[in-house]
């Protein structure tokens, strides 16, 4: 059987809390970016007093004795380079080598995103276009969990360890003589010791500066699976069998997804990786859903929001109450003209604070945006407490808490639960807008 890594996954609803699902909900998201390298050299002059280059073709004899020379006096001239038999370039003086006249140079110590640190050699593999391919691991580092409580999550929640890497992988590239330019090139990607459901897929692309690109995939994988293999949307394919749970895919051309246009080669997402599994459960890893950008990951590595108010005694007809402020939050989000604010308990500076959302920077993502109720519970039979989210043109609001009321047989949305998300799109309603958090949260 085959499971698609690539769906959205319900929150589970939490033991002995008689409450009731309004819509499926994604957590909010963690994105943690993962570290990655350049390489550069730095040069400055070894001397403040260089000699610019360009010396005449006969040296300048220094009229000043040596003993007699003051501390500032003006650098001799550099002395005449001629290249000898083989070629090479020598220096020419005829002053004894204890008073040779000092050569100034550019110079500089460089750096590298492993430090010549010793590395671990993964696996290595020569590919059908004869292309090399070398994976080492460098040192790696303990992630340093401390609970959650200290960022302001909830109280003793920590992250899973598959949600940050913790190492780096240096991938080296030769040859590719048999599709274009030969080919040396290094670049990294992460490493995860507990990788998520036991797999990590990483990309990116090599040999651009030899103007002979190619799509690389490392690929982290259970013990259980036999083969991996990566199939990208123009038809190139390339498979291999893990060894020790790694394995490095590679195929020819950067692909039309990954050129940005400007000659730069972003890490290409339009490939699917297959992972052959001897028991036949067989898994498939979006490239463009991996790592970060896959929801379920998203939702793994995001703390449980703040649990909503405990259930308290029940209206009448709770399940119509409760798709009735689900219908409400919606029509009252999308109503441009303030139509709806009969249904707002307290109007009171709200219709000023929509003004200024249409006269902001905000209008167009204001006036398309939905509020999608995730979970409701009623405390009381005219109260009921409700966790939701913002989806706009600009971006999605999670974790979002609101109250609704029932007044005199008709449920409405508190003055609160509207004037905190006018305030995001720079409209003040007056008095405290802060946001509504559950008791205890």
């Amino acid at each position: 059987m085959t499971f698609e890594f690539d769906s959205l996954t319900s929150e589970p609803d939490r033991p002995n809390r008689p409450r009731r699902r309004a819509l499926a909900v994604l957590g909010a998201s963690m994105l943690v970016a993962g570290a990655g390298g350049l390489g550069f050299g730095l040069g400055r002059s070894a001397d403040d007093d260089a000699v610019a280059p360009g010396a005449p073709a006969e040296p300048v004899a220094d009229t000043t004795a040596a003993s007699d020379a003051p501390d500032d006096r003006a650098p001799a001239t550099l002395p005449p380079i001629v290249p000898n038999a083989t070629g090479v370039v020598q220096v020419v003086t005829e002053e004894a080598a204890g008073d040779s006249v000092g050569i100034n140079s550019s110079g500089g110590g460089g750096w590298t995103m492993f430090g010549g640190e010793p590395m671990t050699l993964l696996t290595e593999r020569t590919t059908d276009s004869g292309v090399v391919l070398r994976a080492h691991l460098g040192e790696l580092w303990d992630q340093g969990f401390s609970e959650y409580d200290d960022f302001g999550g909830p109280d003793g929640w920590q992250p899973p360890e598959w949600c940050f890497e913790s190492g780096q992988v240096r991938i080296a590239m030769g040859g590719g003589e048999a599709t274009g330019t030969s080919v040396i090139d290094v670049g990294s990607v992460s490493w995860w010791t507990t990788p998520f459901a036991g797999r990590a897929v990483s990309a990116l692309t090599m040999g651009t500066a030899d103007a002979n690109p190619y799509r690389v995939v490392f690929v982290q994988a259970p013990a259980s699976v036999t083969n991996v293999s990566v199939s990208f949307a123009d038809g190139a394919s390339d498979s291999a069998a893990p060894v020790d749970g790694v394995a490095i895919l590679a195929v020819p051309g950067a692909g039309a997804s990954t050129d940005s246009g400007d000659g730069w080669f972003g890490p290409p997402t339009d490939f699917d990786v297959v992972f052959d599994d001897a028991a036949g459960e067989d898994a498939v890893v979006d490239g463009s859903r991996t790592g970060y950008n896959d929801p379920e990951f998203q939702q793994s590595c995001s703390p449980p929001p703040p649990a909503l108010p405990e259930p308290g005694e029940q209206p009448a007809d709770p399940a119509t109450d409760e798709a009735t402020i689900v219908d409400l939050m919606l029509t009252i989000y999308g109503d441009d003209d303030g139509g709806n604010d009969a249904r707002i308990d307290d109007t009171t500076g709200v219709a000023g604070a929509r003004d200024q959302v249409r006269e902001g920077s905000f209008e167009e993502a204001a006036a398309n945006a939905e509020a999608i109720v995730e979970e409701l519970v009623f405390t009381s039979p005219t109260e009921a407490w409700f966790r939701y989210r913002i989806e706009t043109t600009s971006g999605t609001f999670s974790e979002r808490f609101g109250i609704a009321v029932n007044v005199e047989s008709v449920w409405k949305i508190t003055r609160a639960t509207i004037c905190q998300d006018l305030s995001l799109a720079g409209g003040d309603c007056g008095g405290d807008t802060g946001p509504i958090r559950p008791p205890g949260a």
